[in-house]
């Protein structure tokens, strides 16, 4: 199982309307609007790396109003 932290920056007073769309995403587990430099975090769950590629490439960063994102992939320790 692939796991991710997306921390997406929204265009100026979209943060609300981007978490709600990205919170309707199949695979995304949590999101949270944040303060600082990024407007919404969401963690995201996908069975493999390719399911992975396409919840992040194609689902989330298409998403009208998201400015930027960066996803941190999470390494079992």
């Amino acid at each position: 199982m692939a796991k991710a932290m997306v921390l997406i920056t929204a265009d100026p007073g979209r943060d609300r309307e981007v978490a709600g769309q990205v919170k309707s995403i199949q695979g995304v587990e949590n999101v949270y609007l944040t303060a600082g430099r990024y407007d919404v975090v969401a963690e995201v769950q996908a069975p493999d790396d390719d399911s992975m590629l396409s919840l992040t490439y194609d689902r989330i960063r298409i998403i009208d109003g998201i400015r930027d994102t960066h996803t941190m992939f999470c390494l079992k320790v």
